[in-house]
């Protein structure tokens, strides 16, 4: 599978075009890139000058938009990364720590592992709020985070419905049409990709 094919090209295009913020774009971009990466080995995505059998014609105003873009790119894959080094430098043993790898384990299960990095990134910003319910906080953010980016609109998606994401309630996810508690946190059913 090319990464780089359809889509793909339609991010920067939609970017470009004003259609798309450029958080969300460099968001969609560092994911595709991390893909690409996993794919095809990073040898291969640093030859890639253009997406295959697509060409466009960049104006005078595109270049700086594109700039910023990649940038934005880069510093995306770096501080998810940084945050995410920052919460496992030192041993974690904390209830908050426990729903961090219970949320950690259903994100590997749902999205991937190479997903996984977002929520330790995300621990580590609840920790340093120092608030009341870090652990709500943490959960929060990390799903809001996936649909924001469009990583999964719907994530965790209900087993019941799927064209809705669940509502995470007193150590659960839950269905927010019925209120049924669909799964344990750290229990969301393997989902193929």
């Amino acid at each position: 599978m090319d990464p780089f094919a359809g889509s793909n090209r339609s991010v920067v295009a939609r970017y470009l075009a004003g259609e798309m913020s450029l958080d969300s774009a460099a968001s969609q971009l560092a994911e595709l890139w991390r893909d690409l990466a996993r794919v095809e080995g990073p040898a291969k995505q640093r030859t890639r000058s253009r997406w295959p059998g697509e060409a466009y014609e960049l104006s005078d105003e595109d270049i700086p938009k594109l700039r910023a873009l990649m940038e934005r790119v880069e510093a995306n894959m770096d501080l998810i990364n940084e945050g995410a080094r920052r919460y496992l430098k030192e041993p974690r043993t904390s209830a908050f720590d426990d729903v961090v790898r219970l949320l950690a384990r259903d994100v590997a299960r749902t999205l991937g592992v190479e997903q996984v990095p977002v929520v330790w990134y995300f621990a580590d910003n609840a920790r340093q709020l120092e608030i009341r319910n870090s652990e709500d906080r943490c959960i929060e953010d990390v799903q809001q985070y996936f649909q924001d980016t469009f990583v999964d609109t719907t994530w965790p998606a209900c087993t019941r419905h799927p064209n809705h994401p669940l509502d995470y309630v007193d150590g659960a996810w839950c269905c927010p049409r019925d209120r049924a508690a669909v799964a344990r946190l750290g229990e969301l059913p393997h989902r193929s990709r």
